[in-house]
């Protein structure tokens, strides 16, 4: 198993909410840095992925969710990949460019 091992130089944010700005430093951080980008990926694509992207765009960031890197489990009425596919959707239709991972380039 391959895990993400963040550099000395990477800043880690922990976040106890599903929008990943609040209560948290992240706009501070990238505002510092004039990052006015973010490719978004992670778990739970309607709560934690949701959030943070609607946050972001309200924010003024650009803002690329990663079609397939974002997850989350089935629920009582849909499954996961009905999830998926629905937020990339919903996402992609209003306000954010939707792209695989093959296709972002830093």
């Amino acid at each position: 198993m391959h895990y993400i091992t963040p550099s000395e130089k990477d800043i880690i944010i922990e976040k106890n909410h599903p929008d990943s700005f609040h209560k948290t430093s992240l706009q501070q951080e990238l505002d510092a840095r004039n990052i006015k980008q973010i490719v978004i990926a992670g778990i739970q694509s309607e709560v934690c992925i949701d959030a943070t992207c609607r946050r972001a765009y309200s924010l003024g960031y650009e803002i690329t969710p990663v079609k397939d890197g974002h997850s989350t489990y089935d629920s009582d009425f849909l499954s996961a990949s009905q999830i998926i596919a629905h937020h990339n959707h919903v996402l992609g239709q209003w306000f954010v460019d939707v792209r695989k991972a093959s296709e972002i380039k830093f």
